[in-house]
């Protein structure tokens, strides 16, 4: 059983890797068993690591906003940068259950025996992570070329404080800002969005092959109840992922939308940095698109799923009653992936959020004057 196990839980391994170095220690030490304190501060460090780059982030966000002459945006950033870190740590508490959502999911591939492709899903997530982490590191070399990191480093620069012996060390804010807050939300980011969004796709893969077998079923076939013991275990994961990570969904949908607000109103009104404006642009649109395309299709698929179930009783009629005082009684729950138990995720959301987006960046505009 550990090593048929071991085999989605490879499958998902960059995922684990980067949810080790952001804190949430989803994968084993095996390497590390040795109980040396050296050792295990090496296991331990790229967490370390992570929380100070996070609590730097946090303050030369706040340094920004003292010190920029133009403060919503700086307010803005520091507020998501509160927001994810916020995200971050309720998603270490839950760190037990990103390991127990796995092994059942895989518990719900042995019972359906669908065809589990794990090359094929590895590879989906390594590009994925791959992709995501390309356009980040550029993102990132092409700020240090943009007019808002000159603008911040001229106004250090050219700033008459109290303590003019300090600003030497001011210097320093844009460049550590450049490093800090992006690296902790590009890490948070990707791994939470990777992991969020190939678990919803995968439980739709499950759904749709649990239907596909109950659509296959004729009068003669015999009462199998591991299609109804794999549907609620299914349901059991839904539940379990909304339980733990739906605050985390929200916060990445929050902190996509800002992104795209805040990067299409700087094309279109502001700056001329277009080449890290569009890298921008695709980063943060392919985060809110993982969130929302794959719970919607999981919500898509249990809904379904559901009626598939309800159809049982009259698909093995010998077996009616019997089926359907079970599923009258464990399987007529609803359920549906949220953001934060408040807003049922849906397809829809994208085109919402894009109207949002228009709305909001036109009532700015005239507000500016612009």
């Amino acid at each position: 059983m550990k090593k048929r196990l071991n085999a989605i839980e490879k499958s998902f391994l960059p995922i684990l890797l980067l949810f080790h170095i952001t804190g949430l220690q989803s994968v084993q030490n095996n390497g590390f068993q040795c109980q040396a304190r050296f050792n295990r501060f090496i296991w331990e460090s790229p967490r370390y690591l992570f929380r100070l780059l996070q609590c730097v982030g946090i303050v030369t966000e706040a340094f920004s906003i003292v010190f920029l002459p133009e403060k919503k945006v700086p307010t803005a950033v520091f507020i998501l940068a509160l927001l994810q870190v916020i995200a971050n740590l309720q998603a270490c508490r839950s760190r037990k259950q990103i390991r127990v959502i796995l092994m059942k999911l895989w518990k719900c591939t042995q019972m359906l025996q669908c065809d589990h492709n794990g090359r094929k899903l590895k590879a989906s997530i390594l590009s994925y992570c791959f992709v995501m982490m390309v356009m980040f590191i550029s993102y990132v070399l092409f700020y240090k070329f943009s007019n808002e990191f000159k603008m911040y480093q001229n106004f250090i620069e050219n700033s008459n404080h109290s303590f003019p012996k300090s600003n030497q060390y001011l210097m320093f804010i844009p460049h550590i800002r450049e490093i800090a807050s992006p690296t902790t939300t590009a890490l948070g980011m990707i791994s939470l969005t990777a992991y969020y969004g190939f678990v919803c796709f995968y439980i739709k893969f499950l759904f749709n092959g649990m239907e596909e077998k109950i659509r296959n079923l004729n009068k003669d076939s015999s009462y199998d109840v591991l299609l109804i013991q794999s549907y609620l275990e299914l349901t059991s994961i839904m539940k379990s992922l909304d339980d733990y990570l739906c605050f985390s969904a929200f916060v990445i949908v929050i902190s996509a939308m800002f992104g795209l607000f805040f990067v299409n109103f700087d094309v279109i009104f502001l700056s001329s940095d277009y080449i890290r404006n569009f890298i921008g642009e695709i980063w943060f649109f392919v985060s809110l698109c993982m969130v929302i395309l794959s719970a919607s299709a999981a919500n898509s698929a249990f809904i379904t799923a559901k009626e598939a179930v309800q159809l049982l009783p009259w698909k093995i009629p010998q077996y009616h009653k019997q089926l359907k005082v079970m599923i009258r009684s464990e399987c007529m729950t609803d359920l549906s992936l949220t953001l934060w138990k408040t807003y049922k995720i849906e397809r829809s959301l994208i085109f919402g959020a894009m109207g949002t987006l228009v709305t909001y960046g036109l009532l700015l505009a005239t507000l500016n004057g612009l």
